[in-house]
C-alpha cells in the first residue's frame, strides 16, 4: 500500500489566493477608503480616486519583489520600524577579502 505524504503540514487557510489576515486588510481598507475618505476628495476626481485606491490596495498584498516570501505591506512595516541608529556594513568584496585574510593568517611562504 503507497501513502502519499504531504509536501506542506502547516497551510495557512486561504480565500480568493489570500491569507486571512490579508483578506482582513483590504476589507477594512476598502471600508476606509469607499466610506470615510471619500468625502474628501472632490466630485470631479471620484472616479479616478476608487480606480487608484483599488490598484494600490491590490498592490499591497502582492509579494514583494526586493524581499523574497514578503509581501509589500510587510516590506513597508520593516521600513518604517527598523533602527535608523545602526549600521550594517556590507561585504561586496567577499572573494577579495577571503584571498587576503588567508594570506595574513598564513603568510606568502607558504
Amino acid at each position: 500500500m503507497k501513502y502519499e505524504i504531504p509536501k506542506e503540514i502547516r497551510s495557512k487557510p486561504k480565500l480568493f489566493g489570500l491569507e486571512m489576515k490579508e483578506l482582513i486588510i483590504l476589507l477594512i481598507s476598502f471600508f476606509f477608503i469607499f466610506t470615510m475618505l471619500r468625502d474628501l476628495v472632490h466630485s470631479v476626481f471620484t472616479i479616478p480616486y476608487f480606480v487608484m485606491s483599488g490598484a494600490i490596495l491590490l498592490w499591497i498584498v502582492l509579494p514583494s519583489r526586493n524581499n523574497p516570501g514578503l509581501k509589500n505591506y510587510m516590506s513597508f512595516y520593516l521600513l518604517f520600524k527598523h533602527n535608523r541608529q545602526a549600521y550594517h556594513s556590507l561585504d561586496n568584496q567577499k572573494l577579495l577579502n577571503e584571498v587576503l585574510l588567508q594570506e595574513e593568517r598564513y603568510g606568502e611562504d607558504r
